[in-house]
């Protein structure tokens, strides 16, 4: 089964997600629609090591990818800032464990789950130093060592679950 494109009349937008692992590009295909997703195919996420390789796996799957929104997660550089405590941006940080939980979703098919959801109020934190929190109105929560070393499992564990893929 492939993960649905269109929403009513009009075609989902797909964006490719790359993630740096061990000096390469994991690439996937991300689907913006009323249920944020990672596109997939017979349960197993589309996923790429190049561009190109991305840009025909979406097609097979009757889809396109929409370059001009290309994102680019350097989840290895985000875990030596996180482990040092030096230079950690709180929306890298929320930007890469939001692609993580859709991916942990197809992976382990539980389509409703939070990637470590045990460890909410340190997502909460990191969240509500976010640019988007400001401009909702949320208080800022201090980010704490605790934080820091659990936002680095949360990175590790992803970084491990996209090169088991």
């Amino acid at each position: 089964m492939v993960a649905p494109l269109w929403q009513g009349d009009v075609m989902a937008d797909i964006y490719p997600v790359g993630i740096v692992a061990n000096g390469r590009v994991v690439w996937f295909a991300w689907v913006s629609d009323v249920y944020d997703h990672v596109l997939s195919k017979k349960g197993v996420p589309v996923s790429a090591g190049s561009k190109e390789g991305l840009d025909h796996e979406v097609a097979a799957c009757d889809g396109a990818l929409d370059w001009d929104g290309e994102s680019l997660l350097d989840v290895e550089s985000l875990i030596s800032s996180v482990d040092s405590g030096v230079g950690v941006c709180p929306d890298a940080v929320i930007d890469a464990w939001n692609f993580m939980t859709d991916l942990f979703r197809v992976v382990a098919k539980a389509p409703r789950k939070m990637f470590h959801a045990d460890m909410m109020d340190t997502y909460d934190a990191f969240f509500s130093q976010c640019d988007i929190a400001r401009t909702v109105g949320l208080a800022s929560v201090s980010i704490s060592g605790r934080d820091l070393d659990r936002a680095k499992i949360v990175l590790q564990n992803g970084l491990q679950m996209v090169l088991s893929i």
